[in-house]
Formats: C-alpha cells, sequence, structure tokens
C-alpha cells in the first residue's frame, strides 16, 4: 500500500515528465517550422511534371550559389535532369548527357541537372571530375524534386520553348534515346 506521501511525490514526477513533454514536442515543433521556411529552393508554384500541361517556375540555388530559376531559360527547350552522385545509372548517363548538351547548347537548348541532396561540395568535385559543361543545382531537400513527381533516379522532364512539359524520361539516357526524344523539339 502506498502512503500519502509517495502518492504526492508520485504526482509531482509526473507533473515534471508532462511538462519537459510538452517544451520538448513544443521545440520539435518549432525547429520543423524553422526548417521549413529555411528551404531555398522555391517549388510553391511546382506540381507534378505531366505531359501537356505547364511547368511552374522554381529557383534553386547551383554549385556555385548562384539562384537560377527555370523563367530564365523562356524560350528554350530545357531538359531537366534529376540525379545523384551515388546513383549508378546516373552516373552512367552523365557522358552521354554532357556530350549531348555541348553538341546542342548553341541551338537554345539548356540542360539543367538537379542533385537530390547531396552538398555543394561533394556536386562541385564531381562534376569538376567528370568534366560537365551543364548548370548544377542543388536540391538539398528534394523538395523540388518531390514536386515534380519524381521518384526514381534518374528521370528527366523536357520543358518545351513554350514552358509545356513535352516529355518524361524515366530512367539513363542513351545517345540515340536524346536524338530521338530530345532533338525533334530544339529549334536549329
Amino acid at each position: 500500500m502506498t502512503t500519502r506521501k509517495e502518492r504526492s511525490a508520485s504526482r509531482r514526477r509526473q507533473r515534471k515528465i508532462n511538462t519537459i513533454l510538452f517544451f520538448a514536442i513544443g521545440l520539435v515543433v518549432i525547429v520543423a517550422v524553422v526548417f521549413l521556411l529555411s528551404d531555398k529552393s522555391s517549388a510553391q508554384a511546382v506540381g507534378p511534371a505531366q505531359v501537356g500541361q505547364r511547368l511552374g517556375d522554381f529557383s534553386l540555388t547551383d554549385i556555385h550559389g548562384q539562384t537560377v530559376h527555370l523563367s530564365d531559360y523562356a524560350g528554350k527547350v530545357v531538359l531537366l535532369n534529376a540525379w545523384a552522385t551515388l546513383c549508378p545509372p546516373c552516373r552512367a548517363e552523365i557522358p552521354d548527357l554532357n556530350a549531348y548538351y555541348q553538341a546542342h547548347q548553341d541551338d537554345e537548348f539548356v540542360l539543367l541537372g538537379i542533385d537530390a541532396g547531396e552538398s555543394a561540395g561533394t556536386v562541385a568535385a564531381f562534376v569538376h571530375q567528370e568534366g560537365l559543361a551543364y548548370p548544377m543545382l542543388l536540391d538539398p531537400n528534394i523538395s523540388l524534386i518531390t514536386s515534380l513527381g519524381v521518384q526514381g533516379f534518374p528521370t528527366s522532364i523536357l520543358v518545351g520553348s513554350d514552358g509545356m512539359v513535352k516529355a518524361i524520361h524515366v530512367g539513363g539516357f542513351t545517345p540515340q534515346a536524346l536524338e530521338d526524344e530530345v532533338t525533334p523539339y530544339i529549334q536549329k
């Protein structure tokens, strides 16, 4: 049988535990809100990419710390390539993407790599090592990639010069696939 003194002490301990839990939960909520508000990408206007639909504007930071907006490339054909350095199929397609970009960059064509959640240093080192010529953007929280509806890597979204999604290519590109799927949209 518990004494009155023991029950009182037990209630005080429980109140302390409840107070600590209340503050801990509050702290977690505050940290989550700050984290969400501090995301440097802007994907609010972007929904899942759908062929035949306009893709909303967004901004991400490139590996040099510059902000890049999709709207910076209005009137050009843009291939968005979601990838990661740890993804073997992504790494396998990179030389073909780079060669295609270099062959067509004067044809109103832009290739934007969008790295999934890795640091600027990791991506910059990879870009330097591979000698990549096209811009690399960082999606540190994978918020834009998620908003676009990307579910696997690599995935590429082709946006025509009219701002409409022309194609979504899941998996790695080959040189022939780039010619078949992208070249018809490039204005020469």
